[in-house]
């Protein structure tokens, strides 16, 4: 049986976000890997889940939205020597709406097609120009361009761990000219996957939603008020639930 790891960093007001995640990922897969979730957040989720669902808290902080979305590699290197098979990572404001298997994601390692690829991205729109950049892709690249998700990717276990140690010493080097991306984390995964391209998920299969947060607020706000969808969400421990509006829906 493979042991899959799934890889949510949600701290501040993406921890609901991410506890719906998993709620609703555990609900509709049919699959029979083993399934372990990595939290990396301020907040442990374990109070608000289902007993049986196997999650590891691993304790992380951020005081921007910035912060956060740039900590997913160096945060995923952490997991170097975890005994999942697989690892994949998921941005916490997905969500699962539908049944599924672990056969749509499944590979050595693995991107999305983001949705704009085929419209406003097409043609290498996006990708970063700044020739100093480590993110750099030149306009005159004789490879194709496919631009992929910052929000999902993965694969076996060596691989994506190599492929987060390379993406976080960019980022290391990147500081020291000083410079940021323009799509930040999305524009160095962009970067590695133009000169070595994975297996790609076109987007009509890809079988979640990206950026569905809910309506709870804007959340790269640090301080946005989530009291009272945590102590719905303890109410509802046992439950899978949705969250639109802004308010707790079970399903």
């Amino acid at each position: 049986m493979s042991k899959i790891g799934i890889v949510i960093l949600a701290t501040n007001s993406y921890f609901v976000l991410g506890v719906r995640f998993i709620k609703k990922f555990m609900h509709h897969y049919k699959g029979e890997a083993s399934i372990k979730f990595y939290f990396f957040s301020d907040e442990d989720p374990k109070p608000f889940l289902q007993k049986e669902i196997d999650v590891e808290y691993h304790p992380a902080k951020h005081n921007s939205w910035l912060d956060a979305t740039n900590d997913k590699f160096r945060n995923i290197v952490e997991l170097s020597k975890c005994d999942s098979d697989y690892l994949y990572y998921f941005d916490a404001d997905t969500s699962v709406c539908k049944d599924f298997t672990e056969e749509w994601f499944l590979g050595d390692l693995v991107g999305g097609e983001h949705y704009g690829n085929r419209s406003w991205l097409k043609n290498g729109v996006g990708f970063d120009r700044y020739p100093s950049s480590k993110a750099y892709v030149p306009l005159d690249s004789p490879l194709p361009y496919t631009y992929h998700y910052g929000a999902f990717f993965g694969g076996k276990k060596d691989r994506v761990v190599d492929f987060c140690k390379t993406l976080r010493e960019w980022q290391i080097e990147d500081k020291k000219i000083p410079y940021e991306p323009g799509v930040n984390d999305e524009s160095y995964i962009n970067a590695y996957f133009h000169f070595n391209p994975p297996t790609t998920v076109p987007c009509e299969k890809f079988a979640f939603e990206i950026s569905h947060k809910g309506g709870i607020g804007e959340t790269r706000n640090t301080k946005l008020n989530i009291n009272d969808l945590l102590i719905k969400m303890l109410l509802h421990k046992n439950d899978v639930y949705d969250i639109k509006g802004g308010k707790i829906c079970l399903v």
